[in-house]
């Protein structure tokens, strides 16, 4: 074993002793039990290494249901079709993300959408798949809604989708605290209204033109059709295996239009033989061919 794998497996140790220590009790065949499940529904790796995340995540709940034991919430977990299996992938999924994020991806998008609503055409259509709480696919609305002002179009659609449901009902109420909200380009903040609670709610404009849907983008059913004029599906494929990488990527690179964007996350990269799609100089986008 070498010195960094001696590092690993004692800091894995340590997870299972706090765990004994503290309860529930969480020991290694439950660590593979989760990691097998969310590599089955959500195509999500968790290697050994996230045995902490995976404790501190579910424990509450197994607490809460008065479980002394993970190997009794596995239990409780025997059957596939119970909802209770939502909230694990919603506890063991990561939903972070900010308004506007990647600037660079939302200053192509708005060259692209300004070329796409000059005079004759009256449709577009942009996807923000693992939109998480909302802010990716409310950005887009934003930006949508500031062109509308100039170039009006009376057929615009955003799909926005994740795998976790009760991410996507945050989402829908599209409240965020100064945190979320961050620091908005001037011409979005006459879209986000200040409430008296602290709390800023995206406007009706623009949530007017997003639509929430729970899906998985590593399962069989895609329903959407499209084509799409731009998708952004950002910061989830690291999460994945190389093979549904490319599963994905060639599936989404299919719904868009000729000459439609794909933006991924600033660390992910298109793979896959004979993908209609070419790299432009965005870091991390690509233009289907």
């Amino acid at each position: 074993m070498t010195m960094a794998a001696s590092d690993s497996a004692d800091a894995i140790g340590e997870v299972y002793i706090a765990a004994k220590a503290s309860g529930p009790a969480f020991e290694p065949d439950d660590l593979a039990f989760f990691a097998e499940a969310m590599r089955q529904r959500a195509g999500i790796i968790l290697p050994d290494t996230k045995a902490a995340l995976v404790f501190r995540r579910l424990a509450p709940r197994v607490r809460e249901l008065g479980l002394a034991s993970f190997a009794a919430y596995r239990q409780r977990l025997s059957n596939p079709e119970d909802a209770e299996w939502d909230r694990v992938v919603g506890q063991l999924t990561t939903n972070h993300s900010r308004f506007f994020r990647e600037v660079h991806h939302f200053k192509l998008l708005s060259e692209h959408l300004s070329e796409l609503m000059a005079p004759g055409n009256a449709r577009v259509r942009l996807w923000s798949a693992a939109c998480a709480a909302g802010q990716e696919p409310y950005s887009m609305a934003i930006l949508l809604s500031h062109l509308r002002a100039k170039h009006p179009v009376t057929d615009a659609r955003i799909l926005a989708t994740d795998i976790d449901r009760s991410i996507l009902v945050q989402a829908e109420q599209a409240r965020y605290t100064p945190e979320d909200i961050g620091r908005l380009p001037r011409f979005a903040r006459p879209f986000v209204r200040r409430e008296a609670d602290g709390f800023s709610t995206v406007a009706e404009a623009p949530r007017e033109l997003v639509s929430f849907k729970h899906h998985n983008l590593i399962g069989s059913d895609w329903p959407m059709r499209g084509p799409f004029d731009a998708i952004f599906c950002r910061n989830v494929l690291i999460y994945l295996s190389r093979a549904d990488q490319e599963r994905v990527i060639a599936r989404l690179a299919g719904l868009l239009k000729v000459g439609g964007l794909l933006c991924l996350g600033h660390s992910e990269v298109a793979r896959g033989a004979r993908l209609p799609i070419r790299r432009i100089d965005v870091p991390s986008s690509y233009v289907r061919i």
